[in-house]
């Protein structure tokens, strides 16, 4: 397969996670069980100051999330340009690509051990594709 279009898969994957990641966020508060609702209520009823900041966990959850979204669409982002000029430079975008590899396919791993299968699989699915990607480059500089 030709790089732009891995990269452009791979891009449309982490498109779909943070879409995904988004709307899964937006519903945290809503408990199902009287258990989610204890935990729930702990994490945003009990207020604390924290490096000059007053907040409850469930503040720092949300927005963890939030960074995460951000982190998503940014890697996305990269794949979509690096795919337009990656087989013109391949020099620096092995290299780029390689260091998105990395952080995805550890991304990954993190997503299989704390929290769920879907994610983790499509993480999954951009790592590979950005690592044939590098594959595919590294061998056609040869």
């Amino acid at each position: 397969m030709k790089t732009k279009l891995l990269t452009r898969i791979s891009a449309g994957l982490m498109i779909f996670h943070a879409i995904a990641h988004t709307m899964g966020m937006s519903q945290w508060k809503n408990a199902k069980s009287p258990e989610q609702q204890a935990v729930i209520s702990g994490m945003t009823d009990h207020l604390f100051p924290f490096m000059g900041a007053v907040h409850s966990f469930g503040d720092s959850f949300t927005g963890f999330g939030s960074v995460a979204t951000i982190f998503m669409l940014l890697v996305a982002a990269l794949l979509w340009i690096i795919g337009g000029f990656a087989a013109a430079q391949p020099h620096i975008s092995i290299k780029i690509l390689f260091l998105l590899f990395v952080s995805l396919a550890a991304t990954c791993i993190v997503e299989f051990i704390y929290f769920f299968p879907f994610a983790a699989i499509i993480t999954l699915l951009a790592a590979v594709l950005t690592g044939l990607t590098v594959f595919g480059l590294r061998k056609a500089k040869a």
